[in-house]
């Protein structure tokens, strides 16, 4: 059976139905209920912050849109977690891992998934708003100051708000990466590549820009990423589950490609680059469930702080969040969707729907910066899909619904 459990781990608070007449829901201390028709519906908070209270209605429909393309073939199956700041309202998991009927059931606390691209943001990002708030790395440096191999030609001038913002001018990506090279010899090839176009002229969306700003980040921090993030917010937060390029054969792993033995292939990640480096590539690599997530979303929709745990400060969040002029959508190390939809790259973001990322396996996290709604949406869409899937629509619906918003476009 599909996931239908509620955890009580010391922070969680179940919600239980209020009247039926108001179709919603507000946390309370007592024994939780389910709502007819969905997965129970709990918040987090481990301090006395007022009751969320969440329309039934919303996630009712947020969830056809989701169960309605697992039924189409989009994708197997779905996890999906909801809140409002630092409180979450909604838990669910849809559908299986697989196609087959032996497939594993998707369980929004245990089933992982390839987050590919939203690793930019609840990585390498993370770790950079870290290192900025001690003092270690700041927005306007140059690149080079952290990575003196990056240089030649205009590449002295890149800075690390360009990294973030994805005008430094890098190649989007790198073909002919020998696989079987040790990581450290890819890493010096990605991040010798030529500039793609002068820093600063226009937006081009790099893959190896966060190579190259995780290596920075690293080491400016004087120690792994990963130790890092582990020790400042993944463990306390309880993120316990997320990590980096599980082993291949992982058997809580959504699979994301086909093996031509035509075996899964769970563990390591989709992305080329993100393999080659074994997943400590910062554009990709890294794996979670929707619950962890969850806390993660909560934590940045709450000003940088979750229950007694404050992890960023909230003039930190407040700035790389904030649309960068000359960037298009971009804000730092972030994504704005604007209500007047795609702008162009001289132009920021004026009317800001929604902040967040995605990720090409079929991942999301999206905030409203209105009233703290968060989503995270996880599926593993690139699995031979029975049909085309448009994510980008997929997404927008299910958030749109989620927070009551109109059609943005």
């Amino acid at each position: 059976m599909e996931y239908e459990r509620t955890r009580r781990n010391g922070w969680l608070i179940p919600l239980v139905a209020m009247a039926t007449a108001t179709g919603m829901y507000a946390s309370a201390c007592s024994d939780p209920t389910s709502p007819a028709g969905g997965a129970r519906v709990e918040a987090e908070a481990a301090t006395a912050e007022a009751p969320v209270v969440f329309e039934q209605e919303r996630i009712r429909t947020a969830e056809a849109v989701i169960r309605r393309q697992i039924e189409l073939g989009s994708f197997p199956g779905a996890a999906l977690a909801v809140g409002v700041r630092g409180q979450r309202v909604h838990l669910s998991g849809m559908g299986r891992v697989g196609w087959t009927d032996e497939a594993d059931f998707v369980d929004p606390e245990h089933t992982l998934y390839d987050l590919a691209s939203l690793t930019k943001a609840v990585a390498t990002t993370t770790a950079v708003m870290l290192l900025v708030e001690d003092g270690k790395m700041r927005l306007g440096d140059r690149v080079s100051r952290y990575v003196p191999e990056f240089s030649g030609g205009d590449k002295g001038t890149v800075t690390i708000r360009q990294l973030l913002t994805h005008t430094a001018g890098l190649r989007a990506g790198a073909a002919n990466i020998n696989m079987d090279a040790p990581p450290a010899d890819v890493r010096r090839y990605l991040i010798t590549r030529p500039l793609a176009l002068e820093p600063g002229d226009e937006v081009l969306y790099s893959d190896i820009g966060f190579v190259l700003l995780w290596t920075a980040a690293e080491r400016a921090a004087g120690e792994p990423l990963e130790r890092l993030l582990q020790r400042r917010v993944w463990n306390p937060l309880g993120m316990q589950d997320t990590r980096f390029s599980p082993a291949r054969g992982c058997t809580r792993c959504a699979p994301t490609l086909r093996l031509s033995t035509g075996e899964p292939y769970a563990g390591g990640s989709y992305d080329e680059i993100g393999r080659a480096l074994n997943g400590r590539a910062g554009n990709a690599g890294l794996f979670s469930t929707a619950a962890d997530l969850g806390r993660f979303a909560a934590m940045m929709a709450n000003g940088g702080r979750l229950g007694n745990v404050r992890v960023l400060r909230e003039e930190t969040i407040r700035t790389f969040l904030a649309p960068q002029p000359g960037a298009g959508s971009f804000a730092l190390g972030w994504v704005t969707y604007c209500r007047e939809g795609k702008v162009k790259d001289p132009v920021a973001c004026k009317d800001v729907y929604g902040i967040g990322h995605t990720g090409s396996t079929g991942t999301a996290l999206w905030m409203d910066p209105r009233s703290g709604t968060w989503m995270v949406l996880l599926t593993n869409r690139v699995y031979t899909p029975k049909q085309e899937v448009d994510m980008t629509r997929i997404r927008r619906r299910v958030y749109e619904r989620l927070t009551g918003q109109v059609d943005a476009g």
